[in-house]
């Protein structure tokens, strides 16, 4: 027998690999991970956190809860990457209030008058009607946190299985070369 009959793995060409596509494994299951917290409607850390409901009636009954147009849903995306570190952010301007829940005092203008006034128009919804004409000069919005993007126990447990998974296949085609 001779060397050319155990021939030694490249383990380093294997470990370059196995890191290159490590982080393409990471960014596409911890955004479809993300993603499907609106199917589920809440968010899963260490257990899953079902999302409050809505204190008035939709005005898309039957419709999910952060998912009226699915733009929320879709702006999810990787907002930082290299080899050490990946980052998913989502790029919708109401996305923080809508994970980490909060207050808006908003302004009553003109403009926004109108649109009440449009809206009831719309839906003979007396609420647009009240909005039109109140005295007040700001509307106090109040948000519930219905968290859909951050650290996650359970994330991390599916990462480190796809990885270790991804692992065993680049070495055992490696030793079978």
């Amino acid at each position: 027998m001779n060397k050319k009959d155990f021939p030694t793995p490249n383990f380093s060409a294997l470990a370059k690999t196995i890191i290159k596509d490590a982080i393409i494994i990471a960014e596409k299951e911890a955004v479809n991970f993300f993603k499907e917290s609106f199917f589920k409607q809440g968010f899963t850390d260490t257990s899953f956190q079902q999302w409050e409901s809505r204190k008035q009636p939709d005005y898309r009954p039957g419709g999910a809860i952060l998912q009226s147009s699915g733009h929320l849903r879709d702006s999810i995306e990787v907002a930082n990457k290299n080899n050490n570190s990946l980052t998913i952010g989502s790029y919708a301007q109401y996305a923080k209030i809508h994970n980490e829940g909060g207050t808006l005092n908003i302004p009553i203008t003109k403009k926004s008058r109108k649109y009440f006034w449009y809206m009831y128009k719309q839906t003979n919804n007396e609420k647009w009607k009240w909005m039109a004409l109140s005295k007040k000069n700001h509307i106090l919005l109040k948000f519930p946190k219905r968290q859909f993007i951050g650290h996650s126990a359970t994330l991390i447990k599916l990462l480190d299985a796809e990885l270790k998974k991804h692992i065993e296949k680049q070495y055992k085609n490696e030793v079978m070369r």
